[in-house]
């Protein structure tokens, strides 16, 4: 593998994985989707009625904003809203799904606050999916020399913002490491813009 192959892939593998790219692809898209997700409030909100809510939600996020969008019924919306909210919603005294319909029955606009945790929850799950294709894709994990290749490019490319126990590894100790590695000089970078320009979205 030549070193101008290695800087293609890594090139792509930066421009994939870039926080501004990931922003435009999923955070966008799911925020536009969620802003314009029209609903009847009803007081109080009744179990039926967050059920009802939140699974449309869901379709709605899935079917029109989502790299892939995903038609699903109401019954598989339902079931993936309830594996949503068991998985990532927690408040102060519970979490899971019942502690989401508790906010929300309880709560001044609680259902609009699920609702928001449902959409982030969901980008961040499509920002996850997003870069292990894009690894998977462009770096073949049985290619050894490659990916030390990339890892001493990488090395070399940043050696001015690394502590200096990275800047003395060896390819070959970082190229386990690379998208853990890609991650953090992505975030560097982001840092670096924040500093020079207080616009920059962190």
């Amino acid at each position: 593998m030549t070193n101008f192959r290695a800087e293609n892939i890594l090139n792509e593998i930066l421009r994939l994985t870039d926080e501004r790219y990931l922003n435009r692809l999923i955070d966008k898209p799911i925020e536009k989707a969620a802003f314009e997700f029209e609903f009847k409030e009803i007081h109080p909100v009744t179990h039926q009625t967050f059920t009802s809510v939140t699974t449309q939600f869901v379709r709605y996020i899935y079917r029109g904003a989502l790299p892939v969008p995903k038609k699903l019924s109401f019954a598989q919306a339902r079931a993936e809203t309830i594996a949503i909210l068991e998985d990532t919603y927690q408040n102060v005294d519970n979490k899971g799904y019942y502690a989401a319909y508790l906010d929300a029955s309880n709560e001044k606009s609680g259902l609009e606050f699920v609702l928001a945790h449902i959409a982030e929850s969901i980008a961040f799950t499509e920002r996850a999916k997003h870069l292990r294709w894009a690894y998977a894709r462009l770096m073949d994990p049985w290619q050894w020399q490659e990916r030390c290749l990339i890892a001493e490019i990488l090395r070399d490319r940043w050696k001015h913002f690394l502590p200096p126990q990275i800047k003395d590894f060896s390819p070959a100790q970082l190229a386990n490491q690379l998208p853990e590695w890609i991650s953090t000089l992505h975030a560097t970078d982001n840092i670096v813009k924040k500093l020079l320009n207080p616009e920059t979205p962190f």
